[in-house]
């Protein structure tokens, strides 16, 4: 039975938006609380200031919790989760020992009493993603578009907000290269595990002659603007075909192979170990993880290395700054020394220098004194 005071509590909080939406500081402690509750162990202000830091325990936090940032909100937030449960279940829904440090702990008979909430929170989330995917459709070539909504009116909004100038995101013109339409086609044969046969050039003949693939498509990633496919690959000479696919060098829309031959699945994982020491898509022959030192020779360049890295292993070495022998900073990446790595860095022009190991150091003076010798030329 509920009583007169819940009945009013209940009444008042009817008229508040849901707690769980939003990112801000009460949303979040909001969505930690009630996660706390439902688990039905004790809980404190501490334990939920502690699990929205990602700590182990309350007792890691660097002070008390009244000192944490955020605490006004967290003790709102807590309160007011806690009293929504109790105007659908009533106060004996919680126990409660303590008086300074007071702890609780949900006891109710229904394990996820506020379900209701969280699934409209999840439905508004959509929602938000939805109209984000329509804001964000200069992203995608205008083809994937057209080929998973067709003449949907989902699409129709989206060539609208196009046509009247109302789209807010785009991406750069260099991304609708050659063959990009066939993106969603070879993104639907991975997830049905469909062999294809794939008429391809490679880059490196001169005579453009075509190749013929049967591929078991595992993998798409973009490197730069260009599109790429990995899987397991065989020849016309029935050989496995070490090299990605790059999707400009196909030359017809791949055939779908519905009988003769079996899909071959990767390992797990295999493509994130692939891709792990590696800038671009690149493995060259007998490669090497290479620890290279960078030296960055203005602070511009070292800010801007800093926050679009070379690669996810790198750290700094040196901070930057005046030194003995000049003005600089250093870091370091753990990388196979492929073409791709090679050209991000050379990319920099003379903002970057390779430091160490020495052979890495003498592959770019080489290719620097070969790029030098072109403008020596005269025209």
């Amino acid at each position: 039975m509920v009583c007169d005071r819940c009945q009013a509590k209940r009444r008042r909080m009817m008229k508040r938006k849901n707690p769980f939406d939003g990112d801000s500081y009460y949303a979040q402690f909001a969505r930690v609380t009630y996660k706390r509750f439902i688990s039905r162990e004790w809980v404190t202000h501490a334990d939920v200031m502690a699990e929205y830091l990602d700590l182990n325990s309350s007792e890691e936090l660097p002070c008390g919790v009244s000192k944490c940032e955020g605490n006004g909100e967290l003790k709102k937030a807590f309160s007011d989760i806690r009293n929504k449960i109790i105007e659908r279940l009533g106060c004996e829904s919680f126990l409660e020992e303590g008086t300074k440090n007071k702890r609780i702990r949900y006891i109710g008979k229904d394990d996820d009493p506020l379900a209701d909430l969280r699934t409209a929170k999840v439905i508004c989330d959509l929602k938000l993603y939805w109209q984000f995917c329509q804001d964000s459709a200069g992203f995608f070539p205008i083809s994937w578009l057209d080929y998973f909504f067709k003449d949907s009116r989902d699409l129709l909004e989206i060539k609208d907000t196009q046509n009247k100038g109302q789209q807010i995101l785009e991406a750069s013109e260099d991304r609708n290269l050659t063959n990009i339409e066939l993106l969603p086609f070879l993104y639907e044969a991975i997830k049905r595990k469909q062999v294809l046969a794939i008429c391809y050039i490679h880059y490196t003949d001169s005579t453009k002659k075509e190749l013929s693939l049967i591929v078991s498509p595992h993998y798409l990633k973009e490197f730069n603007g260009r599109w790429y496919l990995l899987g397991h690959t065989i020849n016309h000479e029935g050989k496995v075909w070490r090299h990605h696919i790059a999707l400009d060098r196909i030359v017809a829309r791949p055939r779908e192979i519905s009988s003769g031959v079996t899909y071959v699945e990767p390992q797990a994982h295999y493509y994130e170990n692939y891709f792990k020491n590696m800038v671009g898509v690149t493995h060259p022959d007998n490669a090497e993880v290479v620890n290279v030192h960078i030296r960055a020779h203005n602070h511009y360049m070292f800010m801007l290395t800093e926050t679009k890295k070379i690669h996810l292993s790198q750290k700094v070495e040196i901070p930057f700054g005046k030194y003995t022998d000049g003005t600089y900073g250093e870091f370091s990446v753990q990388v196979e020394v492929n073409d791709e790595f090679v050209g991000r860095i050379l990319q920099m022009g003379a903002g970057l220098e390779i430091v160490s190991p020495q052979n890495v150091r003498e592959k770019f003076k080489r290719r620097v004194e070969a790029l030098a010798d072109l403008y020596k030329k005269q025209k």
